[in-house]
């Protein structure tokens, strides 16, 4: 039980689940010929159908999730150029502002003078 809770799914190799695949689709282990069998079996026959099944979604998960990371990579990235830029135009913004208020200020003299 315990190595069925701990077992890496995501880990299997190709040449097991080949293996495994056959076994199961023989018609000598069917979930029926199982559970007339044992009924502890019928448990173990359902994890296994569950990890088969697992391993063919993550067939086409696996690259999702690749692409996924991948993106979240990039994305980080433009972040933080963004984040720079966006840095950048505030230092400008701030010497615009300053700029316009020495403008006002020499406008202001020169109208007093």
């Amino acid at each position: 039980m315990e190595k069925m809770i701990t077992f890496k799914k995501d880990q299997i190799p190709e040449s097991t689940v080949k293996r495994v695949g056959a076994i199961m689709n023989s018609e000598d282990f069917t979930l029926e010929k199982v559970k007339s069998a044992s009924n502890a079996l019928v448990a173990i026959h359902k994890w296994v159908s569950a990890m088969l099944s697992y391993h063919e979604l993550l067939k086409i998960v696996g690259p999702k999730r690749e692409k996924v990371a991948e993106m979240n990579a990039k994305l980080a990235v433009v972040r933080a150029s963004l984040a720079e830029k966006r840095k950048k135009l505030r230092e400008v913004e701030e010497k615009i502002d300053a700029l316009e208020r020495m403008y006002r200020e020499k406008v202001e003299l020169e109208a007093s003078l």
